[in-house]
Protein backbone atom coordinates (compact mmCIF):
# COMPACT_ATOMS: atom_id res chain seq x y z
CA UNK A 1 0.00 0.00 0.00
CA UNK A 2 1.38 3.89 -1.24
CA UNK A 3 0.71 6.39 1.34
CA UNK A 4 0.49 9.96 0.02
CA UNK A 5 3.08 12.31 2.57
CA UNK A 6 0.23 14.34 2.69
CA UNK A 7 -2.26 12.02 4.17
CA UNK A 8 0.68 10.89 6.23
CA UNK A 9 1.28 14.65 7.67
CA UNK A 10 -2.02 15.06 8.28
CA UNK A 11 -2.35 11.57 10.51
CA UNK A 12 0.57 12.81 12.31
CA UNK A 13 -0.88 15.91 12.52
CA UNK A 14 -3.94 14.30 14.04
CA UNK A 15 -2.00 12.01 16.62
CA UNK A 16 0.08 14.95 17.68
CA UNK A 17 -3.21 17.00 18.31
CA UNK A 18 -4.06 13.58 21.08
CA UNK A 19 -0.84 14.31 22.47
CA UNK A 20 -0.85 18.08 23.57
CA UNK A 21 -0.80 17.16 27.35
CA UNK A 22 1.71 15.15 27.43
CA UNK A 23 3.74 17.35 24.45
CA UNK A 24 2.89 20.41 26.20
CA UNK A 25 1.15 23.21 24.58
CA UNK A 26 0.41 22.64 20.62
CA UNK A 27 1.74 24.73 17.43
CA UNK A 28 0.66 23.99 14.20
CA UNK A 29 2.43 24.13 11.54
CA UNK A 30 1.34 25.36 7.63
CA UNK A 31 4.08 24.32 5.03
CA UNK A 32 4.40 27.13 2.23
CA UNK A 33 4.33 26.41 -0.57
CA UNK A 34 7.57 24.42 -2.67
CA UNK A 35 8.31 23.22 1.12
CA UNK A 36 8.70 19.46 0.92
CA UNK A 37 6.13 17.13 3.21
CA UNK A 38 9.36 15.30 4.93
CA UNK A 39 10.13 18.67 6.03
CA UNK A 40 7.06 19.79 7.52
CA UNK A 41 6.52 16.52 9.16
CA UNK A 42 9.79 17.51 11.07
CA UNK A 43 9.25 20.77 11.82
CA UNK A 44 5.26 19.81 12.94
CA UNK A 45 6.88 16.94 15.18
CA UNK A 46 9.75 19.44 17.03
CA UNK A 47 7.36 22.04 17.35
CA UNK A 48 4.70 19.84 18.81
CA UNK A 49 6.55 19.08 21.33
CA UNK A 50 9.42 21.50 22.44
CA UNK A 51 7.18 24.95 21.90
CA UNK A 52 8.95 26.95 24.30
CA UNK A 53 12.52 26.19 23.02
CA UNK A 54 14.10 29.61 23.23
CA UNK A 55 11.23 31.21 25.93
CA UNK A 56 11.25 32.00 29.00
CA UNK A 57 8.83 32.03 31.41
CA UNK A 58 8.32 34.40 34.70
CA UNK A 59 5.56 32.49 36.94
CA UNK A 60 3.97 33.51 40.02
CA UNK A 61 4.58 37.47 40.46
CA UNK A 62 1.48 39.62 41.28
CA UNK A 63 1.70 41.94 37.84
CA UNK A 64 1.05 45.20 37.47
CA UNK A 65 0.83 45.82 33.71
CA UNK A 66 0.89 49.27 33.54
CA UNK A 67 -2.05 49.60 31.12
CA UNK A 68 -4.47 50.69 33.78
CA UNK A 69 -5.99 46.84 33.87
CA UNK A 70 -6.13 45.74 37.89
CA UNK A 71 -3.38 43.59 39.33
CA UNK A 72 -2.89 39.96 38.18
CA UNK A 73 -1.96 37.58 40.80
CA UNK A 74 0.58 34.47 40.14
CA UNK A 75 1.04 35.55 36.54
CA UNK A 76 2.76 33.80 33.31
CA UNK A 77 5.24 35.87 31.50
CA UNK A 78 6.26 34.72 28.39
CA UNK A 79 8.93 36.11 26.95
CA UNK A 80 10.94 35.33 23.31
CA UNK A 81 14.28 34.85 22.52
CA UNK A 82 14.15 37.80 20.10
CA UNK A 83 13.41 39.71 23.23
CA UNK A 84 9.18 40.05 22.95
CA UNK A 85 6.06 39.67 25.51
CA UNK A 86 4.54 36.43 23.50
CA UNK A 87 1.83 36.02 26.12
CA UNK A 88 1.08 37.39 29.60
CA UNK A 89 -1.80 37.27 31.99
CA UNK A 90 -2.94 35.11 34.99
CA UNK A 91 -2.12 31.19 35.05
CA UNK A 92 -5.55 30.01 33.17
CA UNK A 93 -5.08 32.30 30.42
CA UNK A 94 -1.33 31.44 29.27
CA UNK A 95 0.49 28.37 29.85
CA UNK A 96 3.80 27.86 30.16
CA UNK A 97 4.93 25.69 26.90
CA UNK A 98 7.14 22.81 27.43
CA UNK A 99 10.66 22.95 26.87
CA UNK A 100 10.51 26.29 28.09
CA UNK A 101 12.79 28.13 30.74
CA UNK A 102 11.33 28.74 33.84
CA UNK A 103 11.80 32.21 36.65
CA UNK A 104 9.99 31.55 39.43
CA UNK A 105 8.78 34.77 40.94
CA UNK A 106 6.50 33.98 43.96
CA UNK A 107 6.32 36.95 46.54
CA UNK A 108 6.99 39.01 43.90
CA UNK A 109 5.29 41.88 41.86
CA UNK A 110 6.19 42.38 38.25
CA UNK A 111 6.03 46.29 36.23
CA UNK A 112 6.95 48.10 33.22
CA UNK A 113 10.47 49.10 32.81
CA UNK A 114 10.82 52.66 33.91
CA UNK A 115 11.16 55.28 32.37
CA UNK A 116 12.91 58.36 32.92
CA UNK A 117 11.16 61.49 30.44
CA UNK A 118 13.94 63.97 31.55
CA UNK A 119 17.71 62.87 31.43
CA UNK A 120 20.89 63.61 29.97
CA UNK A 121 22.55 60.12 29.01
CA UNK A 122 26.12 59.85 29.34
CA UNK A 123 28.07 56.78 28.89
CA UNK A 124 28.75 55.93 32.71
CA UNK A 125 25.37 56.44 33.27
CA UNK A 126 23.72 53.79 31.25
CA UNK A 127 24.23 50.64 33.23
CA UNK A 128 23.22 52.76 36.77
CA UNK A 129 19.70 53.35 34.76
CA UNK A 130 19.22 49.49 34.21
CA UNK A 131 20.20 48.79 38.01
CA UNK A 132 17.61 51.05 38.98
CA UNK A 133 15.11 49.42 36.83
CA UNK A 134 15.26 52.54 34.06
CA UNK A 135 14.94 50.84 30.81
CA UNK A 136 13.93 53.80 28.39
CA UNK A 137 15.70 57.30 28.84
CA UNK A 138 13.66 60.21 27.27
CA UNK A 139 17.45 62.29 26.39
CA UNK A 140 16.62 65.64 26.45
CA UNK A 141 19.82 67.11 25.21
CA UNK A 142 23.33 66.94 24.92
CA UNK A 143 26.70 66.70 22.66
CA UNK A 144 25.18 65.42 19.10
CA UNK A 145 27.02 62.87 18.22
CA UNK A 146 28.00 61.79 21.19
CA UNK A 147 24.24 60.71 22.23
CA UNK A 148 23.57 59.27 18.29
CA UNK A 149 26.54 56.49 19.14
CA UNK A 150 25.17 56.40 22.31
CA UNK A 151 21.38 55.63 20.36
CA UNK A 152 23.23 52.62 18.45
CA UNK A 153 25.50 51.36 20.64
CA UNK A 154 22.52 50.60 23.26
CA UNK A 155 20.40 49.57 19.98
CA UNK A 156 23.15 47.00 19.27
CA UNK A 157 23.51 45.63 22.25
CA UNK A 158 27.41 46.87 21.95
CA UNK A 159 26.60 48.45 25.59
CA UNK A 160 24.20 47.54 28.10
CA UNK A 161 22.00 50.23 28.79
CA UNK A 162 18.26 51.55 28.49
CA UNK A 163 16.83 52.31 25.40
CA UNK A 164 17.41 55.97 24.12
CA UNK A 165 15.01 58.39 22.42
CA UNK A 166 16.92 61.84 22.00
CA UNK A 167 16.69 65.02 20.93
CA UNK A 168 20.23 65.73 20.07
CA UNK A 169 21.61 68.97 21.03
CA UNK A 170 19.28 71.57 22.01
CA UNK A 171 17.86 74.67 20.12
CA UNK A 172 19.12 77.49 21.93
CA UNK A 173 19.39 81.31 21.11
CA UNK A 174 22.50 83.17 21.14
CA UNK A 175 24.60 83.02 22.54
CA UNK A 176 23.97 79.79 23.58
CA UNK A 177 23.47 78.58 27.29
CA UNK A 178 25.58 75.65 27.21
CA UNK A 179 28.44 74.56 24.82
CA UNK A 180 26.82 71.24 23.24
CA UNK A 181 23.81 73.97 22.61
CA UNK A 182 23.00 75.24 18.88
CA UNK A 183 22.75 78.86 18.34
CA UNK A 184 20.18 79.78 16.34
CA UNK A 185 20.53 84.05 15.77
CA UNK A 186 17.67 83.92 13.45
CA UNK A 187 14.63 82.31 12.12
CA UNK A 188 16.19 80.85 9.57
CA UNK A 189 18.80 79.17 11.65
CA UNK A 190 16.07 78.01 14.18
CA UNK A 191 14.40 75.79 10.94
CA UNK A 192 17.92 74.33 9.66
CA UNK A 193 18.55 73.42 13.57
CA UNK A 194 15.47 71.64 13.46
CA UNK A 195 16.20 69.73 10.06
CA UNK A 196 19.78 68.70 11.36
CA UNK A 197 17.35 66.47 14.40
CA UNK A 198 15.11 64.71 11.68
CA UNK A 199 18.18 63.74 9.76
CA UNK A 200 19.51 62.16 13.11
CA UNK A 201 16.01 60.47 13.59
CA UNK A 202 15.65 62.19 16.93
CA UNK A 203 12.27 61.54 18.66
CA UNK A 204 11.92 65.35 19.63
CA UNK A 205 13.39 68.24 18.82
CA UNK A 206 14.04 70.45 22.49
CA UNK A 207 14.32 74.36 22.81
CA UNK A 208 15.94 76.05 25.11
CA UNK A 209 16.01 78.89 27.44
CA UNK A 210 17.13 82.03 25.35
CA UNK A 211 14.57 80.60 22.78
CA UNK A 212 11.82 83.85 22.13
CA UNK A 213 8.26 83.42 20.35
CA UNK A 214 9.23 84.25 16.91
CA UNK A 215 11.96 81.30 16.82
CA UNK A 216 9.58 79.15 19.01
CA UNK A 217 7.14 79.55 16.22
CA UNK A 218 9.30 78.77 13.35
CA UNK A 219 11.28 75.79 14.98
CA UNK A 220 7.34 74.22 15.81
CA UNK A 221 6.51 75.18 11.64
CA UNK A 222 9.72 73.17 10.96
CA UNK A 223 8.84 70.73 12.85
CA UNK A 224 5.60 69.89 12.32
CA UNK A 225 6.73 69.53 8.19
CA UNK A 226 9.06 66.80 9.44
CA UNK A 227 6.48 65.35 11.84
CA UNK A 228 8.56 65.81 14.78
CA UNK A 229 7.36 66.71 18.14
CA UNK A 230 8.53 69.75 20.07
CA UNK A 231 9.40 70.08 24.06
CA UNK A 232 10.34 73.24 26.11
CA UNK A 233 12.52 74.74 28.66
CA UNK A 234 10.75 78.01 28.59
CA UNK A 235 12.92 81.26 29.29
CA UNK A 236 11.72 83.79 26.87
CA UNK A 237 8.00 82.52 26.62
CA UNK A 238 5.29 81.70 28.74
CA UNK A 239 3.70 78.16 29.28
CA UNK A 240 0.11 78.85 27.92
CA UNK A 241 1.42 80.67 24.72
CA UNK A 242 4.33 77.89 23.55
CA UNK A 243 1.13 75.42 24.29
CA UNK A 244 -1.16 77.68 21.95
CA UNK A 245 2.28 77.78 19.53
CA UNK A 246 1.74 73.88 19.32
CA UNK A 247 4.63 73.12 21.87
CA UNK A 248 4.28 69.18 22.67
CA UNK A 249 5.33 69.07 26.03
CA UNK A 250 7.04 71.53 29.13
CA UNK A 251 9.79 70.40 30.72
CA UNK A 252 10.22 71.69 34.63
CA UNK A 253 6.68 72.88 34.19
CA UNK A 254 8.83 76.30 33.35
CA UNK A 255 6.76 79.27 31.25
CA UNK A 256 3.72 78.49 34.14
CA UNK A 257 5.18 81.47 36.71
CA UNK A 258 5.46 83.38 33.43
CA UNK A 259 2.08 82.93 32.51
CA UNK A 260 0.79 83.89 35.30
CA UNK A 261 2.51 87.27 36.52
CA UNK A 262 0.96 90.53 35.44
CA UNK A 263 4.00 91.65 33.51
CA UNK A 264 6.06 88.97 32.48
CA UNK A 265 8.83 90.90 30.67
CA UNK A 266 11.47 91.02 33.80
CA UNK A 267 11.23 87.13 33.71
CA UNK A 268 11.93 87.16 30.39
CA UNK A 269 15.07 89.64 30.24
CA UNK A 270 16.71 87.81 33.50
CA UNK A 271 16.80 84.38 31.37
CA UNK A 272 19.90 86.42 29.22
CA UNK A 273 21.23 85.04 32.17
CA UNK A 274 20.95 81.32 33.04
CA UNK A 275 21.05 81.34 36.75
CA UNK A 276 19.18 84.24 37.26
CA UNK A 277 16.44 83.56 34.96
CA UNK A 278 16.27 80.18 36.73
CA UNK A 279 16.11 81.47 40.67
CA UNK A 280 13.78 84.54 40.04
CA UNK A 281 11.30 81.87 38.48
CA UNK A 282 11.84 79.35 41.66
CA UNK A 283 11.16 82.56 43.71
CA UNK A 284 8.24 83.38 41.63
CA UNK A 285 6.56 80.00 42.24
CA UNK A 286 5.55 81.24 46.12
CA UNK A 287 3.84 84.07 44.70
CA UNK A 288 1.20 82.73 42.62
CA UNK A 289 -2.32 82.60 43.40
CA UNK A 290 -4.14 79.56 43.62
CA UNK A 291 -6.82 80.54 41.50
CA UNK A 292 -4.42 81.77 38.65
CA UNK A 293 -2.93 78.55 39.05
CA UNK A 294 -6.08 76.53 38.76
CA UNK A 295 -6.32 78.51 35.87
CA UNK A 296 -3.25 78.32 33.68
CA UNK A 297 -3.77 74.39 34.87
CA UNK A 298 -7.01 74.32 32.46
CA UNK A 299 -5.57 76.55 29.85
CA UNK A 300 -2.64 73.94 29.58
CA UNK A 301 -4.89 70.75 29.63
CA UNK A 302 -7.02 72.33 26.65
CA UNK A 303 -4.16 72.59 24.54
CA UNK A 304 -3.44 69.02 25.38
CA UNK A 305 0.67 69.29 26.65
CA UNK A 306 2.34 66.91 28.54
CA UNK A 307 4.18 68.53 31.98
CA UNK A 308 7.02 66.94 32.98
CA UNK A 309 7.88 68.75 36.65
CA UNK A 310 11.35 66.81 37.72
CA UNK A 311 10.51 67.73 41.51
CA UNK A 312 13.49 66.46 42.37
CA UNK A 313 15.58 69.21 40.97
CA UNK A 314 13.38 71.96 42.45
CA UNK A 315 13.51 69.62 45.70
CA UNK A 316 17.47 69.48 45.21
CA UNK A 317 17.83 73.06 44.13
CA UNK A 318 15.90 74.08 47.44
CA UNK A 319 18.08 72.05 49.59
CA UNK A 320 21.59 72.77 48.01
CA UNK A 321 23.07 74.21 51.16
CA UNK A 322 21.63 71.65 53.61
CA UNK A 323 23.78 68.74 54.58
CA UNK A 324 21.33 66.93 56.40
CA UNK A 325 19.01 66.41 53.01
CA UNK A 326 22.31 65.94 51.14
CA UNK A 327 23.03 62.88 53.57
CA UNK A 328 19.66 61.02 52.35
CA UNK A 329 20.41 61.02 48.68
CA UNK A 330 21.46 57.41 47.05
CA UNK A 331 24.95 58.23 45.76
CA UNK A 332 25.82 54.46 45.45
CA UNK A 333 26.19 54.23 41.48
CA UNK A 334 27.82 57.68 41.41
CA UNK A 335 31.57 57.75 40.63
CA UNK A 336 33.54 59.12 42.61
CA UNK A 337 35.00 61.55 39.98
CA UNK A 338 31.56 62.39 38.49
CA UNK A 339 30.85 63.21 42.45
CA UNK A 340 33.95 65.62 42.30
CA UNK A 341 33.22 67.04 39.01
CA UNK A 342 29.68 67.98 40.08
CA UNK A 343 30.99 70.56 42.72
CA UNK A 344 28.02 71.82 44.41
CA UNK A 345 30.08 74.79 46.32
CA UNK A 346 30.99 76.00 42.82
CA UNK A 347 27.61 75.75 41.81
CA UNK A 348 26.51 77.22 44.65
CA UNK A 349 28.77 80.26 44.01
CA UNK A 350 27.99 80.25 40.11
CA UNK A 351 24.83 80.35 41.05
CA UNK A 352 24.97 83.34 43.40
CA UNK A 353 22.95 81.77 45.89
CA UNK A 354 22.14 82.75 49.31
CA UNK A 355 20.46 81.94 52.32
CA UNK A 356 16.82 84.29 51.08
CA UNK A 357 17.13 82.23 48.05
CA UNK A 358 16.62 78.81 50.24
CA UNK A 359 13.83 80.10 51.94
CA UNK A 360 12.06 81.43 48.65
CA UNK A 361 12.62 78.33 47.19
CA UNK A 362 11.61 76.35 49.73
CA UNK A 363 8.22 78.54 50.31
CA UNK A 364 7.57 77.66 46.22
CA UNK A 365 7.51 73.71 46.55
CA UNK A 366 3.96 73.46 48.10
CA UNK A 367 3.15 75.71 45.26
CA UNK A 368 4.21 73.64 42.60
CA UNK A 369 3.28 70.60 44.06
CA UNK A 370 -0.16 71.93 44.11
CA UNK A 371 0.34 72.47 40.29
CA UNK A 372 1.48 69.29 39.16
CA UNK A 373 -1.78 68.36 41.51
CA UNK A 374 -4.12 70.15 39.58
CA UNK A 375 -2.97 69.31 36.21
CA UNK A 376 -3.34 65.69 36.91
CA UNK A 377 -6.79 66.15 38.71
CA UNK A 378 -7.44 68.15 35.03
CA UNK A 379 -6.59 64.70 33.50
CA UNK A 380 -3.94 66.32 32.08
CA UNK A 381 -0.64 64.07 31.30
CA UNK A 382 2.23 63.82 33.56
CA UNK A 383 5.58 62.28 33.01
CA UNK A 384 8.08 61.08 35.33
CA UNK A 385 11.76 62.67 34.71
CA UNK A 386 15.16 63.37 36.83
CA UNK A 387 17.62 65.58 34.94
CA UNK A 388 19.97 62.84 35.76
CA UNK A 389 22.88 63.14 36.38
CA UNK A 390 22.95 66.86 37.01
CA UNK A 391 24.70 67.91 40.64
CA UNK A 392 23.23 65.30 42.92
CA UNK A 393 20.61 63.80 40.34
CA UNK A 394 21.95 60.06 40.00
CA UNK A 395 20.91 58.08 37.47
CA UNK A 396 18.60 56.01 37.74
CA UNK A 397 18.18 56.77 41.70
CA UNK A 398 16.44 59.96 40.92
CA UNK A 399 13.37 58.71 38.88
CA UNK A 400 12.42 56.81 42.24
CA UNK A 401 13.29 60.13 44.02
CA UNK A 402 10.72 62.09 41.51
CA UNK A 403 8.40 58.80 42.12
CA UNK A 404 8.21 59.51 45.83
CA UNK A 405 7.71 63.18 45.55
CA UNK A 406 4.96 63.12 42.82
CA UNK A 407 3.16 61.05 45.53
CA UNK A 408 3.92 63.86 48.12
CA UNK A 409 2.40 66.41 45.64
CA UNK A 410 -0.91 64.40 45.83
CA UNK A 411 -0.96 61.78 42.72
CA UNK A 412 -1.57 57.77 44.38
CA UNK A 413 1.03 55.14 43.76
CA UNK A 414 -0.56 53.79 41.05
CA UNK A 415 -0.44 57.57 39.44
CA UNK A 416 3.07 58.17 40.29
CA UNK A 417 3.79 55.12 38.13
CA UNK A 418 1.64 55.96 35.17
CA UNK A 419 3.92 58.87 35.12
CA UNK A 420 7.16 56.95 34.76
CA UNK A 421 5.65 53.85 32.44
CA UNK A 422 2.46 54.28 30.42
CA UNK A 423 2.44 58.15 29.88
CA UNK A 424 6.17 58.55 29.55
CA UNK A 425 5.71 56.29 26.63
CA UNK A 426 2.46 58.02 25.44
CA UNK A 427 5.05 61.31 25.49
CA UNK A 428 7.26 59.13 23.07
CA UNK A 429 4.75 58.21 21.11
CA UNK A 430 5.45 54.57 21.73
CA UNK A 431 3.46 52.22 22.21
CA UNK A 432 5.48 48.68 23.11
CA UNK A 433 7.37 49.91 26.71
CA UNK A 434 5.76 51.40 29.55
CA UNK A 435 3.71 48.11 29.40
CA UNK A 436 3.66 44.28 29.86
CA UNK A 437 1.34 42.98 27.29
CA UNK A 438 1.00 40.91 24.37
CA UNK A 439 3.37 41.79 21.82
CA UNK A 440 5.35 44.52 23.66
CA UNK A 441 9.34 44.28 24.74
CA UNK A 442 10.27 42.17 27.37
CA UNK A 443 10.94 45.45 29.47
CA UNK A 444 10.06 45.02 32.95
CA UNK A 445 11.44 44.77 36.64
CA UNK A 446 10.85 42.45 39.54
CA UNK A 447 10.31 43.93 43.17
CA UNK A 448 10.31 42.41 45.80
CA UNK A 449 7.21 44.23 47.73
CA UNK A 450 4.16 46.40 46.24
CA UNK A 451 4.50 49.66 44.82
CA UNK A 452 0.78 50.18 44.97
CA UNK A 453 0.72 49.89 48.89
CA UNK A 454 4.48 52.22 49.05
CA UNK A 455 5.64 54.04 46.41
CA UNK A 456 9.07 53.11 47.86
CA UNK A 457 8.61 49.91 47.03
CA UNK A 458 10.00 50.47 43.47
CA UNK A 459 13.66 50.53 44.76
CA UNK A 460 13.05 47.30 46.19
CA UNK A 461 14.45 45.87 42.92
CA UNK A 462 15.53 42.22 42.60
CA UNK A 463 15.79 41.84 39.24
CA UNK A 464 15.23 44.01 35.75
CA UNK A 465 14.68 42.38 32.18
CA UNK A 466 15.76 44.53 29.68
CA UNK A 467 15.68 43.87 26.08
CA UNK A 468 14.48 40.47 27.09
CA UNK A 469 17.88 39.46 29.20
CA UNK A 470 17.28 38.67 32.81
CA UNK A 471 19.85 40.12 35.38
CA UNK A 472 19.38 40.45 38.95
CA UNK A 473 20.13 43.61 41.00
CA UNK A 474 23.89 42.49 41.90
CA UNK A 475 24.43 41.06 38.09
CA UNK A 476 23.63 44.81 37.17
CA UNK A 477 25.70 46.53 40.35
CA UNK A 478 28.65 43.89 39.54
CA UNK A 479 28.21 45.16 35.53
CA UNK A 480 28.67 48.93 36.31
CA UNK A 481 31.42 48.35 38.83
CA UNK A 482 33.30 46.59 36.08
CA UNK A 483 32.85 49.47 33.55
Amino acid sequence: MIIHPETMVKTVHAHLCGLRDLCGEYFAVVAHPGTSYAASLLVLLLTACNPGKGKIAYVGATLWDGTGAPPVRDAVIIVTSSGHIERAGPPDAVKVPRGAALVRAEGTWIIPGLIDAHAHAERWTLPRFLAYGVTAVRDVGGQQDSIVALREATSLGAVPGPRLYISGAMIDGTPATWRTATATATEDAARRAVDARALIDATQAKVYTRIDSARLAAIIDEASTVSLPVTGHLGKVDAVRAAGMGIRAIEHATGVVEAIVADPTLYFQAHDDFFRGWNLVERGWATLDPAALQRTAEALKQAGVAIVPTLALHEIWAHLEDSTYLVTLDLTGVPPSVQEAWDVPDLIARARLGFDDYVAFRRSRPVQDRFVRAYHRLGGLIAAGSDAPNQLLPPGASLHEELALLVSAGLAPRDALFAATRDAARLLGVDSIGVVRDGGVADFVILAASPLDDIKNTRSIEAVVARGVYRTSADLRALWRAR
